[in-house]
């Protein structure tokens, strides 16, 4: 496995480790969808901050975490819908 492999392995890791430990906390807040959007605008706001104006990896950076976050709250507002009782479908195993 070349060192790239490795990284990209390792990033893929992180980021469903990630993804469940944001789920996790988010299904137990009064409104999931919510604590999510949240999220996103403080991680956001972060990038900007920290950013080098000038490496042109911010927007790739932003476009990177709007997509993650869009997916987490996704998933906290499909498992948090309090219409059905139980796990929602999409999560039964």
């Amino acid at each position: 496995m070349s060192e790239s492999d490795d990284i990209s392995a390792r990033l893929s890791a992180l980021e469903t480790v990630v993804s469940q430990l944001i789920t996790h906390l988010a299904v137990r807040a009064e409104d999931p969808a919510g604590w999510v959007r949240t999220r996103k605008v403080l991680a956001l706001s972060l990038v900007s901050e920290r950013a080098d104006p000038f490496s042109g990896q911010t927007g790739r950076i932003r476009d990177a975490l709007a997509g993650f976050f869009d997916q987490a709250e996704t998933v906290a507002t499909d498992y948090s819908d309090r219409t059905r009782r139980g796990t929602p479908g999409p999560f039964v195993r």
